[in-house]
């Protein structure tokens, strides 16, 4: 059933509507075909992006609350796609890195993320696409200054 034209004269609730749909689909596939949980597969993108890092930092830069974030890094380290050391700056404190494990289950992962982008944005030219990423890059960097 298609909302009332009025939401989809809304750019932000159209965005919104496909986000969600692509967001759904990635989860699905990503726990169906690695194992992985949108989360998981964060925190691991989050290692291999910025290198290791203190559990704190990880959630402050993924927006998750610090329980939650103990919680899948227990996870990941239990399944072994993380590894956690003591940081050597500072020896109180623990330092999260990516396992080989991790490594190849991010990459799995990207490649299921990949895949449900291109199949969101099949209707786009990849000029429209990179348009696109420009512009939703844009709103976020205005939205969430580095």
């Amino acid at each position: 059933m298609e909302p009332p034209p009025t939401l989809l004269g809304i750019t932000t609730f159209v965005l919104h509507k496909v986000a969600v749909a692509a967001r759904r689909a990635a989860a699905a596939r990503l726990a169906e075909e690695t194992g992985l949980s949108l989360w998981r597969f964060a925190v691991l993108a989050a290692l291999a992006d910025h290198g290791p890092a203190a559990q704190r930092e990880l959630g402050d830069r993924l927006g998750l609350d610090p329980s939650d974030m103990a919680r899948l890094m227990d996870g990941l380290v239990e399944d072994g796609l993380a590894v956690r050391e003591r940081d050597p700056g500072d020896r109180r404190r623990y330092r999260a890195s990516l396992s080989d494990a991790g490594r190849a289950a991010l990459g799995r992962g990207r490649a299921v993320v990949a895949a449900v982008e291109e199949r969101t944005l099949a209707p786009l030219t990849a000029a429209e696409r990179a348009t696109l990423h420009d512009l939703a890059g844009r709103i976020l960097r205005a939205d969430h200054p580095a």
